[in-house]
């Protein structure tokens, strides 16, 4: 029996170029991963892609996630340092709120979107752990408004907690694909900062220092911070 939906500001990773407006209610039915088999990677690729997400020093020992047909995530490499590295499909994107819950746009579920990423270990339980729910659920067949039922009773039951101080992740990698067009952001760290709004940095372009707050308002706020390079050192002119 479907459960009352639950309505929470849902966390998401600054892939800003996948954000969409709410589609209208009678597309909502359309939105949804209909072949999961689109959405895979070969191993070693996605591997090498998701330890791009930062530099060496940090991802060399960190842990890496691959997706399964499922939708779970296997731990391919097991790290030491207390990281973990991923990457993340479209889903995984901010996006507006309606009425206190996501408004999922047709760019949340485009196939070819990769959005490398590493967290560190204070992130692992809230940020990660609300990535992995929801792919599981959307890899399954599960509707938006499935997702968001499943993502409320976790947080109403502590299993997905809220981040905890430090929490943070970099997506630094040159590979990412985060526009429907093939585009890539710019390298950035991710600070998880509780409840903190844009109000509390001012407005302005982030690309001239001022930092750009995801989500919000709510427990899974997050802060982006623009850094100068890629992972792999070179610069990020023209982003």
């Amino acid at each position: 029996m479907p459960m009352k939906s639950t309505c929470i500001a849902l966390a998401g990773t600054a892939v800003l170029a996948l954000s969409a407006p709410a589609t209208a209610e009678d597309d909502a039915e359309k939105l949804g991963v209909t072949n999961p088999a689109a959405y895979l990677m070969p191993e070693a690729e996605e591997i090498a892609l998701s330890r791009s997400a930062a530099i060496d020093a940090v991802s060399a020992n960190a842990s890496v996630l691959v997706l399964q047909s499922d939708g779970s995530y296997k731990t391919a490499v097991e790290g030491s340092n207390g990281w973990t590295c991923f990457t993340g499909r479209s889903w995984t994107g901010p996006a507006a709120y309606k009425d206190g819950k996501r408004a999922w746009g047709e760019n949340h579920f485009n196939p070819a979107a990769r959005a490398p990423q590493c967290f560190n270990a204070a992130a692992t339980s809230s940020i990660l752990k609300w990535h992995r729910i929801t792919t599981w659920h959307f890899m399954q067949g599960a509707s938006i408004d499935e997702v968001d039922q499943a993502v409320g009773r976790a947080v109403e039951t502590g299993k997905i907690k809220p981040p905890r101080p430090g929490a943070m992740s970099y997506m630094h990698s040159p590979k990412q694909v985060l526009a429907p067009d093939g585009g890539r952001f710019h390298p950035h760290v991710m600070l998880y900062t509780p409840y903190a709004t844009q109000e509390s940095y001012g407005a302005g372009n982030p690309a001239k220092g001022i930092p750009l707050l995801t989500d919000g308002g709510s427990i899974f706020a997050t802060t982006v911070i623009l850094s100068p390079n890629w992972s792999d050192g070179t610069p990020a002119t023209g982003h």
